[in-house]
């Protein structure tokens, strides 16, 4: 009877012990990932568990059945500075002693600190905010790895050089602290749409192109890295990318209408409080101004842009894209039906009207014309715009963006999960990841006491 018994107890034990290879879910997200988390210690008192954190540890004990938690929140009265007082630092209450709840931690860590398959380094770190970890008498840093925490005697554990400064060894749980961004769920792991691909922009006679991310990171492809918003996260989506024609600079343009300005690009007005469905932003022909365009046909214009109408109240359709003619006089505006509408010098030379409900913008060509392009891959010539291929049947990621070379004798498609079609003198794109981005920084000065818990 004992013996079985013991069995029983056995199995369930068995049943609780989570698989080395658990983790938590990591799947559909695109190329595009957040900056580096940088440090940004607790300074007020708001202990309730914010949205992101409290989120994290039920996922976490969900991947790890056997493991508990020991709390987010703390008292503002107990102890020293600690992100538990504002609510974004999580216990995970795994013991070092106990070989399957080291394992839980070893896995966990491991699926935080280890690059993702677009070869983006400390993915999850970076998707979730994730300040720093304090685990077996260690501490990890985005900026630098693991450090020791604490020298353990047998008065206890101190911080290295200092014997009177007793810390928590950190052996029965993990300190895992949050950003305030990973803490308000503002990061790319909880906004999986961030992470995809927006935009692919060219400066023309500078040659390569940039990809924009919808979180506001920036790829290069040839081309300089001037900056981007991975490491300012937005509430509105970064939607669209106009580059310089020089190709020293270039603006990003969020959903709301904000426009932000990197390299020799200047800032020459923003939309933001006005619209909050801007779905395009196009440069002038100098470089000294840009339009924007609202999902309503609402057209934007700044710098040295001349603001020459829009489809604002008329129906057809969501407008989806804009293009400017080669002259710089004229622009073009295209529905997601197909619908092409051109003020100014933009001649009216079709569009795809009852041949297609996908359209995903347009793109002007250097010598005249301009090609349509469709979420699947088609594109369609329209002027002195010539074809030279596209990725319908060839992709199954949806097509969001294209741009044409210097010569108008090729361009690029995009595809929201880094899928890049080149066509005609396009050069090819190499493997690579969504970078440059900002390079772990530690923080500035010394930093202030860690947690002691």
């Amino acid at each position: 009877m004992f013996r079985r018994t013991l069995a029983s107890i056995l199995v369930v034990v068995a049943g609780i012990v989570p698989a080395a290879e658990a983790s938590p879910p990591s799947k559909g997200f695109g190329p595009g990932i957040d900056g580096y988390p940088s440090y940004d210690g607790q300074s007020r008192c708001s202990p309730e568990a914010k949205p992101g954190v409290a989120a994290f540890a039920r996922m976490v004990m969900k991947a790890y059945p056997g493991t508990g938690s020991s709390g987010i929140g703390r008292a503002c009265s107990v102890g020293g500075q600690s992100e538990h007082k504002e609510g974004r630092a999580f216990d995970w209450a795994v013991n070092a002693s106990v070989p399957y709840q080291r394992r839980a931690a070893e896995s966990l860590i491991s699926w935080l600190t280890k690059a993702d398959g677009y070869g983006n380094d400390k993915a999850m770190v970076r998707r979730l905010g994730v300040m720093y970890i304090i685990w077996n008498r260690r501490i990890w840093f985005p900026w630098g790895g693991w450090e020791t925490y604490c020298v353990q005697k047998p008065y206890g554990c101190h911080a290295p050089g200092e014997r009177r400064s007793l810390r928590h060894p950190h052996t029965d749980h993990v300190h895992i602290s949050f950003t305030w961004a990973g803490a308000r769920k503002d990061t790319t792991y909880w906004n999986r749409d961030r992470s995809m691909l927006g935009a692919i922009a060219s400066p023309g006679r500078a040659g390569g192109y940039w990809m924009l991310a919808r979180n506001g990171a920036v790829a290069t492809g040839g081309t300089s890295f001037y900056g981007s918003r991975a490491d300012k996260p937005s509430r509105s989506p970064i939607v669209s990318m106009a580059a310089r024609p020089s190709g020293d600079g270039y603006w990003l343009a969020a959903r709301d209408g904000r426009v932000s300005a990197y390299g020799a690009a200047r800032n020459r007005g923003s939309a933001k409080g006005e619209t909050r469905s801007v779905e395009d932003i196009v440069a002038t022909r100098s470089g000294r101004g840009y339009w924007l365009v609202t999902g309503k046909g609402r057209v934007f214009a700044y710098g040295n842009a001349a603001y020459l109408g829009g489809l604002a109240g008329e129906e057809g359709g969501k407008v989806v894209g804009m293009a400017s003619t080669p002259t710089g006089k004229g622009y073009w505006l295209v529905t997601e039906k197909g619908r092409v509408v051109g003020f100014g010098d933009a001649a009216d030379l079709g569009g795809l009207v009852g041949q297609a409900s996908d359209v995903e913008g347009i793109a002007a060509s250097p010598v005249g014309g301009y090609w349509l392009f469709t979420a699947n891959g088609r594109v369609a010539p329209f002027g002195p715009a010539r074809t030279f291929g596209g990725l319908a049947g060839k992709s199954k990621q949806r097509i969001v963006s294209m741009a044409p070379t210097e010569t108008g004798l090729g361009y690029w498609l995009l595809g929201e999960k880094g899928k890049i079609g080149a066509f005609g003198d396009a050069t090819r794109p190499r493997k690579g990841s969504l970078a440059p981005l900002a390079k772990p920084v530690p923080p500035a000065g010394l930093m202030p006491e860690l947690p002691m818990d």
